[in-house]
Formats: C-alpha cells, structure tokens, sequence
C-alpha cells in the first residue's frame, strides 16, 4: 500500500509539474509577443495605421497611436515587411515563405502561398491599386503576384549554402523597381520584375537594408556603417551621402522630396532637409534599435523596433515620445458584424453616398478627415436602431484630393471603429 502511495503521489507530482512547466512555457510566450520586435510599421493616414514583427504580432491603431489593438495574424512566424495595396487591402511577408493578407485593414488575416519556405524579408507593389507586386527573400529569392497578393510565381531562386539574402524591394511604378540585399548587392527591373539586372557602379560593398523609390528616377538606399546611397537616373548611377554616422541604417522615409528621416540601431535617428545632402542627428530617448519608420508629413513620425517600441513625433523628428504601450485591452471589443460599405459614387464629383450597417442600437459617429487627419465634416453623431443607414457628404466647399470617414459605433458589446477611402475629384 506504501508503495502504491508513493507511486500515486509520484503520479501526482509528475503531472503537477507538467502543469506548472506548461503554464510557465504559456506565461513566457505571452510576455515575449507583447514585447516582439517590430519590422514593419505602416500607416493609411494619420490616424490609421498598422505594424508587424516577431511571433506573428500585428498591431493596429486608429486613433494617430494613442491605442494600438493586437490582431489575430493567424501565424507565429517573424513579420518582416508590410505592403498596403488600397484602403483595406495590405499584404505582409515573413519568415518560412510566410504570407499574409487582409482586405478589412487588419481585422482579420488569409495566408497566401508563396511557393517557397525560404525567408521572405521585403515586399513591394507598384503604386497602390496595382496588381503586380514582388517580395525577395533569403537564398536569392524573388517571388511575382500579378493579382494583388492572392498567388505567386517564383522568378529566381539561388539556392547555394553561400547565396545572398535579398533584404528589400521597392516599385515607382509597375514596371521600375531596385532590389537590395547583403554584400553590396543592388538589381534593377524595368519589366515589372521578370528580370533584374546588375547596374556598374562604385556602391559599398556592404549589407544593405532597406531601399525607397520615390520615383522611377529617384531612390534612396540604407545599409550599415551609416549608410545611405541615391540615384537620380533609376538605378544606373549612385552616389553616397555623407551621414556621420556609424550606424546599421534600417529605414528612410520623406516627408517631400527634400524632408526625411532615417533610423537604425541604437536608437539612431537622422534628418535632412535637403535631399539627404547634409544630416542633422536628433535624440530619440531610446537605445532600442529602430527598425522601421513611417513619416506622415514634416511634423508628424513614427519608429517603432525593438522590444515593441513604438515612438511618435510631432516636431519634425527633433524630440521623440513613447506612443502608447501596444498592448490588447478588455475595453475595446470587435464586433465582427460592423460594416462600412464602400462609398458610390468613388471617385466622388463632389457628393458620395455612405452606407453601413449597425448589428445593435448603437451610438454612432462618422466623420471626414482629411489627408493629414484634420477633422473637416462631422456627418452623424446620434444613437441609431439596427440595420443599414446611409449618410451623404457633399465636398463642393472641399478642394479636390484624398479623405477619410472614420465610423465608430458604441454598443453593449463593446466599441468597433472602420475607416474608408474617399477621393473627390471636381
């Protein structure tokens, strides 16, 4: 009987610490995803925006970064890069031949097959709307869509124990394109990406990791050792600037064709006014490195890396703040069944139809923003019943360009925003 006591209370023992190792195995998971390092951090306007990193995390906000809701990504592998094709329509790339998709601006996301498993690292399509998008990855991999993310054609692929990593990609339109990656490598396409082509030059010879066409003449290349390249002829010829920096570049951004800023390792932030002539350093606050950056206009910034650092400024990149901790909170609940249809006509000339709908008696406001995320229209703003329910903005007295209606619906269920394109062409 002892002996079977013994053996029961091993039992027992054995499966208390099988409990006790699994759930400290969940609790350590869980700490390390909300504090993934971010790759990718995009924004749609000012106030809506979206980042991606390390163990599958997507992060959204809809609100300039004051709140960021952590989505389901249906995937744990590293997000590297982030490719927004329209309003709602954003594919990103990762780890394992990882490729996801949304068409509801991150709420939920569909894999898509990328014919490989290698690590996909950079991702890029040729303008929003396009159809042809390429994304480049480990083993000298390049992969084509011809329809918006949903299928890919392997192009190249160099499988060889000493072939190059292809870190980004970048299209000014859908045929020029520059690729970059490891030991000084650049390629260029004028065919969409069927074919890519060394170009002579006298570039470093160094690790190159991020590349931004803003043209099909002009682009801009960062790398380590402070790195950064340009070309005003498409890739044919480049020229390096002089940073003063020593260190590992990972992203460039502008604000117009004379403001950008630049961030990298340690927390390194850089700004120009000039085209990337002369560069100031300015002071992040952080040590963190910095790996992905979207600038809204010459005021407004965003950085985010690691450790799920999320930075904001809103002087031009002089002084930096924390944007709220990215975190998922009880307060804000989807409620899946909110819909904001899209608006018709599209472009408007000058008035438009919204319609959507409400799942339950709900306080709802919609308002127009513009590009720069200036509230210029409050359209409704009153409880309504459940069903569909339409409201009309009229832009006669709104110069032409790109504006956004932001719903937000407050129900016992919980608060659900959405957020739609609108151009108003006169």
């Amino acid at each position: 009987m002892k002996n079977k006591l013994n053996t029961l209370n091993t039992k027992s023992l054995n499966r208390s610490l099988a409990i006790l190792i699994i759930a400290i195995t969940l609790f350590s998971t869980t700490k390390i995803n909300a504090q993934s390092d971010l790759w990718c951090l995009e924004f749609q306007s000012s106030l809506m925006g979206i980042t991606a990193g390390d163990s599958g995390t997507v992060k959204q906000t809809s609100d300039g970064g004051l709140t960021w809701e952590l989505e389901t990504s249906g995937t744990t592998n590293t997000l590297k890069k982030t490719g927004i094709l329209n309003n709602d329509n954003i594919v990103v790339v990762g780890f394992a031949g990882t490729i996801i998709k949304t068409t509801d601006y991150g709420d939920t996301w569909k894999s898509k097959s990328a014919g490989t498993t290698v690590d996909l690292y950079g991702v890029s399509f040729g303008g929003r709307e396009s159809e042809v998008g390429i994304a480049v990855g480990a083993n000298g991999t390049i992969i084509r869509s011809s329809d918006q993310g949903e299928s890919w054609t392997l192009i190249s692929s160099n499988t060889s124990t000493k072939s190059i990593i292809y870190t980004s990609v970048s299209f000014a339109s859908g045929t020029k394109g520059i690729l970059v990656g490891q030991k000084g490598t650049l390629l260029i396409t004028t065919d969409g990406g069927f074919t890519w082509s060394r170009v002579p030059t006298n570039i470093p010879k160094i690790n190159y990791k991020f590349v931004l066409m803003l043209s099909e003449d002009i682009a801009y290349v960062t790398g380590d050792n402070g790195t950064i390249i340009k070309t005003t002829d498409g890739g044919m010829s480049w020229i390096s600037l002089n940073t003063n920096s020593s260190s590992s570049l990972y992203r460039i951004r502008f604000a117009d064709d004379q403001i950008a800023i630049a961030v990298g390792s340690g927390g390194e932030v850089l700004k120009t006014t000039d085209g990337g002539n002369t560069w100031n350093t300015e002071i992040s606050g952080v040590t963190n490195n910095l790996n992905c950056l979207f600038v809204i206009d010459e005021n407004v910034a965003f950085a985010g890396g690691q450790g799920g650092i999320i930075l904001k400024t809103t002087d031009g990149g002089i002084s930096w703040s924390s944007s709220a901790n990215p975190k998922t909170t009880n307060m804000v609940k989807k409620i899946e069944k909110i819909n904001l249809f899209t608006n018709y006509p599209n472009p408007s000339n000058p008035v438009t139809t919204i319609k959507y709908y409400i799942a339950s008696y709900s306080s709802v406001t919609l308002k127009i923003y513009d590009a720069v995320g200036r509230e210029v229209r409050t359209l409704v703003n009153q409880n309504l019943a459940t069903g569909i329910h339409t409201a009309q903005f009229d832009g006669s007295n709104l110069p032409s360009g790109v504006y956004f209606g932001k719903l937000l619906i407050r129900s016992p269920e919980g608060i659900s925003n959405k957020t739609m394109k609108i151009v108003l062409v006169k």
